[in-house]
């Protein structure tokens, strides 16, 4: 803080208390008074050092002392006024189409009929994400394994020992809030090697419209599609796999719209 000289005590205590630095001297003679002064300072009204200037868009700053000069850039309250008028009319121009009561509880009765359907399909689709993601999971596994130093059919049962584990759980979860599950692996010939494996997902369940309905879910493995023994290959077998499951996936999504429709 720079020292001020004033005879007058009263104009001086004013810079003191607002800390403003500046070199302001004024005496006697002098028909402005440093306390005067200051207040235009302040105020901006003084021409010696600060000057501003407005428009219903722009407000300009202009520092003296720095020699800068900031735009501040504002929206006018009339033009405010005006966007807020634009968006209540675009609004209030918007008329509500009158709905049809009996028509909409014609559409809710036809969906209550569907509600168990519904969840089954809910818990099909959980059921079929469960393999398709642990499928996708283990793949890393098959990296680690040096497959190669093993026969085909010794990494063929490898795999299918994961799978056969993966069905247990299926079987034993009693979280399904529709749906009973079941699977069958379907017997290989035993005089090939790398014949292809079946696993059949058998769901069954209960509707109040249509009673018991089951539905049957093959995933094919095909080993016989073996190039080589990489993991690379046995990869690929598992990716057909999770195609497979996909398209399932994405059937019973669709069917879960059809109570929608009119």
């Amino acid at each position: 803080m720079k020292n001020y000289s004033c005879e007058n005590s009263n104009s001086c205590s004013l810079v003191s208390v607002t800390e403003i630095s500046g070199n302001f001297s004024c005496t006697d003679s002098e028909s402005l008074s440093c306390s005067d002064k200051h207040s235009k300072v302040l105020s901006g009204s003084s021409n010696d050092c600060t000057q501003c200037s407005s428009n219903s868009s722009e407000s300009t700053y202009s520092d003296c002392t720095t020699n800068k000069t900031t735009n501040i850039t504002s929206c006018s309250s009339s033009e405010s006024k005006s966007c807020t008028k634009n968006n209540c009319e675009l609004v209030s121009s918007n008329i509500c189409e009158k709905q049809c009561k009996k028509n909409c509880e014609k559409l809710v009765k036809k969906y209550n009929c569907s509600k168990e359907e519904l969840l089954a399909i809910s818990d099909i689709i959980i059921v079929l994400n469960f393999i398709k993601n642990k499928i996708i999971a283990v793949q890393p596994n098959i990296d680690l394994r040096n497959v190669s130093k093993y026969s085909v059919i010794d990494n063929i049962n490898w795999i299918e020992c994961f799978i056969d584990t993966l069905f247990c759980v299926l079987r034993k979860n009693e979280a399904y809030k529709v749906i009973k599950v079941k699977d069958c692996k379907v017997k290989n010939d035993p005089e090939i090697i790398s014949d292809n494996r079946t696993y059949l997902i058998k769901i069954k369940y209960c509707t109040k419209t249509n009673g018991e309905t089951c539905k049957n879910i093959p995933l094919l493995f095909q080993w016989s599609q073996l190039t080589n023994n990489d993991a690379k290959s046995y990869k690929a077998i598992l990716n057909y796999v999770v195609k497979q499951l996909d398209d399932y996936i994405k059937g019973y999504q669709a069917a879960s719209t059809i109570p929608f429709l009119c």
